[in-house]
């Protein structure tokens, strides 16, 4: 078997994750701006709004809990890089920057059929 095969079916599923957090945000009133930002130091999952609040969220996706749950794979180290592909981000966009009076980091964890989300985990 194409070892390339088992990394195509994980990124299917993270995709599947992201939307699965897409749709669920925006049921709790968050409006949707851009998914899959990249630049070179890393990813965002989804960029959100909520009122004057840019909102970057990183989402994490388990179908079970084997090697552990999708809370257990957001660390300090994940959190750090999200924050620096975030300031990227503000600096490549200033219109967005000056439109929003504050960001923040969230995650949102897709353990099978849960949805879990912990707003602002990137604050000291």
């Amino acid at each position: 078997m194409d070892p390339s095969w088992g990394k195509k079916l994980n990124y299917q599923k993270g995709k599947g994750g992201e939307e699965q957090a897409r749709i669920f945000l925006m049921t709790k009133g968050y409006d949707f701006l851009e998914m899959n930002y990249r630049n070179n130091v890393g990813e965002i999952d989804l960029i959100m709004t909520q009122g004057q609040c840019l909102v970057f969220v990183e989402v994490k996706m388990k179908t079970n809990d084997q090697f552990g749950s999708a809370e257990e794979m957001i660390t300090k180290v994940k959190i750090s890089q999200v924050r620096r592909v975030a300031e990227i981000y503000l600096l490549a966009n200033p219109k967005i920057k000056r439109q929003f009076s504050q960001y923040r980091i969230d995650a949102v964890c897709v353990n099978g059929e849960n949805i879990n989300h912990y707003p602002n985990i990137g604050s000291d």
